[in-house]
């Protein structure tokens, strides 16, 4: 049983409170919260880990340096040095389990979950995902599945050995027939074209844009761009948002972010901004195929949260109805930026988006 002292966290001074897990240095005895010590990524216990922390490692690799200088020693010092050792340096020096390298090792396996070979599976017809997983199962009894876990829309993400084997395995799912696989590519980047005068030809302004700023070199060029839509701006000029491939993202970055049209240069930016629902305030699809106005539900207002259209709402109040319903602090709009769950939609863009960079 340790002293009061000995059970607070090194690092935010609380009991374990016996929720989150608890490292304790096998030496000085000291520890905390895994997560206040940004250890999350071990999945073993402390004592499985034999964990000692950066300064008693600094003490057990001098203790061996003086063992191997100093030959004569008392019994009691030789029995605590070679307890040390055995069970405490070994295990730093061979699996190196001190404080910095259990950080790193954590900070390495998140990297590495960004390279897995991911198969996302959706069923064409109405098909519960419990069963869908068991004929997956059986499709690919032949293939190491690493993992798999379900989706909010009903889906199945597995994670594969290799791209060879995800790839087979896409087109064997394929030949079933009620079973859609695919590798959930990365999105193409949407870049907006600042204040760009009225009066430009909207038609050949593609054409213009590869003809000035030497995009002629990429094959196809001409199919790789194309404009979403266009948004008035200050003195009468437009902002432009176009939809392009990766490789003349990563041309027009080399190119400081700017593009020369017929009337000087203009900066450009990415575009982020997520498709949100006029209606129902959700993200990830549009008014038009919303499933709550099929059903005869009342929309809501983007500005105040009110049972109206945004676009017909009197009021000085702003409320998100997203955050609302979180039970979140909602003094701004739907789509502001200071709304946390409108800026967690746009990073999930960004880092889901291809810029070729």
């Amino acid at each position: 049983m340790g002293s009061p002292v000995d059970e607070l966290c090194l690092v935010c001074h609380e009991r374990d409170d016996g929720k989150v897990k608890w490292l304790k240095c096998l030496k000085c005895k000291l520890g905390g919260h895994s997560t206040c010590m940004r250890m999350t990524g071990l999945k073993s216990n402390a004592s499985e880990v034999n964990w000692v922390c950066d300064p008693c490692a600094l003490v057990i690799k001098s203790e061996v340096h003086l063992r191997e200088e100093i030959n004569v020693m008392t019994d009691g010092v030789t029995l605590a040095v070679e307890e040390a050792v055995s069970a405490q340096s070994g295990q730093v020096e061979k699996d190196g389990m001190n404080w910095a390298e259990v950080v790193s090792r954590c900070r390495k396996r998140k990297r590495t979950q960004k390279n897995k070979n991911l198969l996302i599976i959706k069923a064409k017809g109405s098909k519960k995902a419990v069963d869908m997983k068991k004929e997956v199962k059986e499709l690919l009894s032949d293939v190491q599945i690493m993992d798999s876990k379900f989706t909010n829309k009903g889906n199945i993400v597995i994670n594969l050995e290799s791209e060879e084997k995800r790839n087979a395995a896409q087109n064997k799912l394929h030949e079933v027939g009620n079973l859609i696989a695919s590798n959930g590519k990365r999105w193409d980047p949407k870049i907006m074209v600042c204040n760009v005068a009225r009066n430009e030809d909207k038609e050949s302004l593609i054409e213009e844009i590869i003809v000035r700023n030497n995009l002629e070199s990429i094959d196809g060029v001409i199919n790789k761009i194309k404009i979403v839509s266009e948004r008035p701006a200050a003195g009468g000029t437009v902002h432009y948002v176009l939809k392009c491939d990766p490789e003349v993202r990563a041309r027009i970055h080399g190119m400081n972010d700017k593009l020369k049209l017929k009337w000087g240069v203009h900066q450009v930016y990415d575009h982020y901004f997520p498709l949100l629902c006029y209606h129902c305030l959700k993200f990830g699809h549009k008014s038009d195929s919303c499933q709550c106005k099929v059903k005869g539900h009342a929309p809501h207002c983007y500005k105040c949260a009110g049972q109206h259209e945004g676009r017909s709402c009197q009021s000085d109040v702003r409320k998100c109805f997203n955050c609302a319903a979180s039970k979140r602090q909602s003094e701004h709009s739907v789509s502001s930026l200071s709304c946390p769950i409108f800026t967690s939609e746009v990073n999930r863009i960004r880092l889901n988006t291809n810029h070729g960079f």
